[in-house]
């Protein structure tokens, strides 16, 4: 691997963070099993200077053989592009997020945009682990944590009716999350939903299955295990969902890189 082609698998990896030679669940195109085949096979020096590279602007470079994890096949190599502790990778940006989720209906601001962001982020967490019983650490269980698109729009609408409205509006310091969840529309909630699904799919979080099903990828798996106790503990849903996410909101940092 020469400079040039140091130049075009950083790019792609920036772009997709999640690259194989090969997969058992999904179409590999050619410029993806081109590039990642560029890397395995690139020499010690290359790969040192990448990894500098990308740890210079907040990420590091994680490579995956068949005996590592679950769900790799016979002879494939997997490399996915992660995000360091306590780091706020520069390249990526909310600019994405709030522009897709803005497009749905009802949804007229960019603080709009995080909370449902957010929300929808913590809903997610609970079906690939706490409805399995999976705790932060068990990546292993990333192939089986799948779920369909109905069971997240249903799960929304319950968490919304069932938890959000009973809250006390009058008792909350703020009530912005709450305005933001209970104004959406019927319809535009669906909406919501699928423009976070494309979001989590194209940040190489989620990975869309042929029966409109999708499951965790190994890059979101290694995501929680590094990141859960020094970033995440804090924020994971408890009894009060959306204050949660009013606390999270209240802080200057990114929500998302995409």
């Amino acid at each position: 691997m020469n400079n040039n082609d140091l130049g075009k698998v950083h790019a792609y990896l920036l772009r997709h963070r999640y690259i194989e030679t090969k997969s058992s669940r999904r179409n590999i195109s050619k410029d993806e099993r081109d590039i990642a085949t560029l890397l395995r096979d690139a020499d010690t020096e290359m790969k040192v200077l990448l990894r500098e590279i990308l740890n210079g602007q907040g990420l590091e470079l994680v490579q995956f053989g068949e005996f590592d994890e679950a769900g790799i096949p016979s002879g494939a190599t997997v490399f996915t592009v992660a995000r360091l502790p306590d780091t706020t990778p520069s390249v990526f940006g909310t600019g994405t997020l709030v522009s897709r989720i803005r497009q749905v209906s009802g949804i007229k601001s960019d603080m709009a945009a995080k909370i449902w962001f957010v929300q929808l982020w913590f809903i997610h967490l609970d079906l690939i682990y706490s409805r399995r019983n999976r705790g932060p650490h068990e990546m292993q269980e990333y192939v089986g944590a799948v779920f369909t698109r109905d069971t997240l729009i249903d799960a929304t609408r319950d968490y919304i009716n069932d938890q959000v409205r009973k809250v006390d509006q009058d008792s909350l310091n703020d009530d912005t999350v709450y305005k933001t969840l209970t104004s959406l529309k019927e319809g535009s909630v669906a909406d919501v939903v699928n423009a976070f699904l494309e979001l989590l799919v194209d940040a190489g979080l989620l990975e869309k299955n042929s029966d409109d099903s999708y499951r965790q990828t190994l890059l979101s798996a290694y995501e929680m295990k590094v990141n859960y106790d020094r970033q995440l503990a804090s924020l994971m849903p408890s009894g009060d969902v959306a204050g949660s996410a009013t606390n999270l909101l209240i802080q200057d940092e990114e929500l998302i890189g995409e």
